[in-house]
């Protein structure tokens, strides 16, 4: 039996004023994966998974609703359909979140239109009765759906405005005429990008580079529309793949002539499947290079022949002794790093950077070796360097309350991971405290990632505190593993609460590592 039109449609907006903090959650998520839809069906399939029993409450409140709404006589479906409607919000456990979603024309676009599909599927489901109790019980599906539709139907739209987008980039890129060099890598391409603007940057020579870590289309489009002045000589593009053709597509507009390419790690695994499709994405910026180009490398990067095999540039290598250049005696202290930089030709100096770590140093290694094929000399860089400040939350080391804080809270993997533990036990102090709730999107090495994380961590840790107890279950077992005392480990639900558990393990004199902070879309349940 149908409902009244009129009921109907009293008891859509009522079901939609009910969902409409999920509906707004779910678009912010899908903003945070960028607009793609088997991005967010990964992401919901997460989330719905770690909120399970609110979930499961919502899906048998439904249910019943729905059985009584199937029973003879207008009152008791009316009243059942009612409650129906309001289960959403009395429901609601969304995961905490601390950035907030930005209501773009592109977030507009797609609120109306997927809005508009919400609302229409919640019509029909309770114009039907019984039935739309049952819609409603799968809310969150329906919302992720019409998010899906929506973003698809925008495609065309959005693909021709990332078309004059670009091509707005490219002319001024034309019109401006500077030696453009392209960065990327599974890890350190914002602080290599950093680094070598600071070394190119000049009153003479005026550099630009894309800030922070604006590395997609649309990001490096922005960036060059807003950025770009006629003064700039130099313009270094930071370059972020999430699958194939998105270095190649920046490359388009872009033209490099330099290049580097910091490392090809396990990051984004569960994107790319295996390491070789990693490379194949980063070979994209040295198949783009023209023959008279150059291209900087570590020479000890996976995957070397599958990411060169594209390469018509001349490249140089770094980081191994009979490289163009290579460091050497590396020594950190809460200032910085000490090292002795040597090369080919014969260079012999003594760097003091106010920077941290070994990947600093590769990072540092390669910007060094394309500013030196620019015509800085040693000395003018060397004098450079000493004034470096890095990315933030990549290996920063400050001083708090007498603490030594190593923040390397951004996006880690286990490369970076280890070294940021070598860091952790090298500087001076009596407690040394890992904050971590480990890694993501490692795919089938996501566990035995983990684990070794904490068995790293078991040999150099006097206290650990694991942030999510779901995320961080691996890292634990790893931590046993290692023979680590359970009494020396802490299960923190989220980075605030791990905060607070710091006093109590870390006092003057001790040194904390924040490695990796995840993104909203990872965060479980409070």
């Amino acid at each position: 039996m149908t409902t009244p039109i009129w009921q109907a449609l009293l008891l859509t907006l009522l079901a939609a004023a009910s969902s409409r903090r999920r509906f707004e959650g779910w678009l912010y998520l899908c903003q945070l994966d960028e607009y793609q839809p088997a991005r967010l069906w990964r992401t919901a399939s997460r989330r719905i998974r770690n909120n399970w029993r609110w979930q499961v409450t919502l899906a048998v409140g439904a249910i019943a609703m729905a059985v009584v709404a199937a029973w003879p006589g207008l009152s008791p479906r009316a009243i059942a359909l009612l409650l129906a409607a309001l289960l959403p919000r009395a429901t609601d456990r969304p995961f905490g979140k601390r950035g907030e979603l930005r209501w773009t024309a592109r977030a507009r676009r797609l609120a109306a239109t997927a809005g508009a599909f919400t609302l229409v599927v919640l019509f029909l489901a309770l114009w039907s009765g019984w039935p739309g109790a049952v819609g409603i019980g799968g809310i969150d599906l329906v919302i992720v759906a019409a998010l899906s539709a929506a973003v698809g139907m925008s495609v065309p739209n959005e693909r021709r405005r990332r078309r004059r987008y670009m091509r707005q980039a490219e002319l001024r890129i034309k019109a401006v005429g500077p030696l453009v060099i392209g960065v990327t890598g599974s890890y350190g391409k914002t602080t290599t990008k950093l680094f070598l603007r600071q070394l190119l940057d000049s009153t003479d020579t005026p550099c630009f580079a894309t800030p922070e870590s604006f590395n997609t289309t649309l990001g490096v489009c922005r960036a060059i529309n807003d950025g770009l002045r006629p003064e700039h000589r130099f313009a270094i593009v930071e370059m972020g793949a999430y699958r194939k053709g998105e270095i190649a597509e920046i490359c388009s507009f872009t033209h490099p002539t330099m290049g580097i390419v910091t490392a090809v790690g396990v990051m984004h695994l569960e994107r790319f499947r295996d390491r070789a499709r990693i490379a194949e994405a980063k070979s994209e910026l040295l198949a783009a290079l023209p023959e008279s180009g150059v291209a900087a490398l570590p020479s000890d990067i996976a995957e070397r022949e599958r990411l060169t095999a594209p390469l018509r540039a001349r490249p140089v290598w770094v980081g191994q002794p009979a490289d163009r250049w290579w460091a050497e005696q590396l020594s950190v202290s809460p200032a910085g790093s000490h090292l002795r930089l040597r090369g080919s030709a014969g260079e012999d100096l003594q760097l003091s950077v106010p920077v941290h770590g070994e990947p600093i140093v590769a990072d540092l290694l390669c910007a060094w070796a394309i500013a030196v094929e620019l015509g800085i000399s040693s000395a003018t860089l060397a004098e450079r360097a000493a004034g470096l400040v890095g990315a933030p939350h990549r290996l920063q080391v400050s001083q708090a309350g007498g603490i030594t804080i190593i923040d390397d809270a951004y996006n880690s993997n286990p490369d970076g991971a280890a070294a940021a533990l070598r860091l952790l036990a090298s500087l001076p102090g009596h407690r040394r405290v890992l904050v971590t709730p480990g890694f993501i999107e490692l795919g089938p090495l996501q566990e035995q990632s983990m684990r070794e994380l904490g068995r790293q961590a078991a040999a150099v840790c006097t206290h650990v505190i694991l942030v999510g107890k779901r995320q961080s279950a691996s890292v634990a077992a790893g931590l046993r593993e290692g023979g680590y005392p359970s009494s020396q480990l802490t299960v923190a639900a989220d980075l605030e609460e791990a905060q607070r558990w710091l006093p109590q393990v870390a006092g003057a004199g001790s040194v904390v590592l924040f490695e990796n902070d995840l993104p909203d879309s990872f965060l479980e349940p409070g």
